[in-house]
């Protein structure tokens, strides 16, 4: 028997024939529900609550930096929890895994989320929602990782364009929901005493939501039929007790404390090192003239630690290029779309001079979301036939146009209507982004922690987006002309979408 050598440093004989039966619509349904859920739960929290909890706390010229200083840490959390408990996951034993591989980290990561969305309710200053919002982050990204899993472990190739699209409808359904009920409670104008009663049963019905379809999902999950539970049972049996001369013995698996994960982190230390200490140089002999602000560090050394941390997990360009591409691929479309997401609240504030952002913001989310409901699913369906390749050029080419439309005009009414315009490329992008991966995952033994890594690319731009873009606003608002720094952040969205539109050709795995 010949013996295939992984990337991962496992030894695997040749992959086996396993072949997943098609699964009712229902089921796909049911298993896919917790997105909602977590959909609700990220739209409330990242563009109604958070926003509108920062200007209440700080005030009007700083409030750019503060959401940055809240956003960040956590976002930044997520880089590592979110691969971290996939790899968990995927290589869980004994009598936690009677239960699942997937589904503990689910329940028990959706439990810890709920407590820490109580701390945030509860603060009133930002160092303690940030330090709430980290724990929000850790415990909801142990829960999402395996969650990730469970539709590439569960669903047959041809039936995944389907359940992206299914879920891109969820997502849109989520978003649609969360930012209607923060909108509806939250009002960054009302006394103090009316905010926080507002604020927490907002809190209140995230809570709600985030448990009860948990629930759904866990108890509509049958992981036995799994494609990593039949491979590994095929593997168990056909593994021999002991090596032949013709078949040599496997390689040990790699432990957590192995010479190569010591050297990663070691490389990764010295190059934040050299790279804080070359900026202090920088700065302490005033080269050009120019400083390097504490912004622009941060993005520096998160990005050296997102690095690390891609290598610790196994993450290997040359050995998976179609993997890497599809992760570059979102990386700039997540950026293009959280340059935009984040500051929403605070451009209808300060460009679009509304009386009330809150209310405008979830008008142009329910605008944008219904729109996405008819691209969503379609595109999902026409991806399984004509490719998914095309989806994201559609996609990027609508959302690129809308963030022209938001530079040279600041009318509510075209605002919003350009809203109905994002909503169809932001629509047809989300319903084929989770088959696009689910097409080259590198391995079928590692879904979830491939998933995690996979969501580093959505993590990593909410730590570039808020950095930047929090500097840009306030650095203008105090100038006087904060217009003009939206108009700057627009320009930088349009770009990252038309880089998104490029990089997707490079995907040789999927189909045009």
């Amino acid at each position: 028997m010949a013996i295939v050598e992984q990337g991962d440093g496992e030894s695997l004989s040749p992959p086996l024939a396993i072949k997943l039966s098609k699964v009712p619509w229902t089921q796909i349904l049911a298993i896919s529900i917790f997105w909602l859920a977590l959909n609700f739960h990220w739209a409330a929290l990242g563009i109604i609550i958070l926003p509108s909890q920062v200007f209440k706390i700080v005030g009007d010229l700083n409030k750019g930096e503060a959401l940055a200083f809240v956003l960040v840490p956590g976002a930044f959390v997520s880089l590592f929890a979110n691969p971290l408990f996939g790899l968990l996951s995927d290589r869980t034993r004994g009598r936690l895994a009677s239960w699942g591989r997937r589904r503990p980290y689910i329940f028990f990561g959706t439990l810890i989320n709920i407590g820490g969305l109580i701390w945030m309710a509860a603060s009133r200053d930002t160092v303690s929602l940030a330090a709430a919002y980290i724990l929000v982050q850790f415990s909801s990204n142990a829960a999402t990782a395996p969650f990730h899993a469970l539709l590439p472990d569960i669903v047959p190739a041809e039936q995944r364009g389907l359940a992206s699209g299914v879920m891109g409808l969820l997502a849109i359904a989520g978003s649609i929901g969360g930012v209607i009920v923060a909108g509806l409670f939250i009002d960054a104008s009302k006394p103090l005493p009316t905010y926080v009663q507002g604020l927490w049963l907002t809190y209140g019905i995230i809570i709600a939501v985030l448990l009860a379809l948990m629930l759904i999902t866990i108890f509509s999950v049958k992981e036995r039929n799994s494609l990593s539970a039949q491979s590994a049972a095929q593997e168990e049996d056909q593994s021999p007790t002991a090596p032949s001369i013709a078949e040599p013995a496997a390689p040990v698996r790699r432990s957590w404390l192995s010479r190569f994960v010591v050297l990663t982190i070691a490389w990764t230390l010295l190059a934040a090192a050299a790279a804080w200490g070359l900026i202090a140089l920088w700065n302490v002999l005033h080269v050009a003239h120019i400083q390097i602000s504490g912004d622009v560090l941060q993005i520096v050394l998160e990005t050296i630690a997102t690095i690390g941390i891609l290598r610790l997990f196994d993450f290997n360009p040359r050995r998976d290029p179609d993997f890497a591409w599809v992760l570059l691929t979102r990386l700039v479309m997540m950026l293009g779309i959280y340059t935009v997401q984040d500051f929403l609240q605070y451009y209808m504030r300060d460009a679009v001079k509304v009386a009330h952002p809150e209310q405008q913001t979830t008008n142009f989310i329910i605008i944008l979301s219904l729109t996405s409901l008819f691209s969503a699913l379609g595109a999902g369906w026409l991806s399984d036939r004509f490719g998914r390749k095309r989806m994201v050029y559609i996609s990027g080419g609508f959302m690129a146009f809308v963030g022209l439309i938001f530079i040279v005009t600041q009318s509510l009414p075209l605002v919003l209507a350009a809203g109905a315009i994002f909503g169809i490329g932001y629509g047809a992008y989300t319903s084929v982004d989770w088959a696009l991966v689910a097409d080259v995952l590198p391995s079928r033994k590692n879904f979830a922690r491939d998933m995690g890594i996979w969501n580093i690319s959505l993590s990593l731009p909410q730590v570039i987006a808020p950095v930047f873009g929090g500097f840009v606003i306030d650095d203008f608002t105090h100038a006087g002309n904060p217009v003009l720094g939206f108009q700057l952040l627009f320009a930088m969205s349009i770009a990252y979408c038309l880089i998104g539109t490029v990089t997707v050709r490079f995907i040789r795995g999927v189909k045009q």
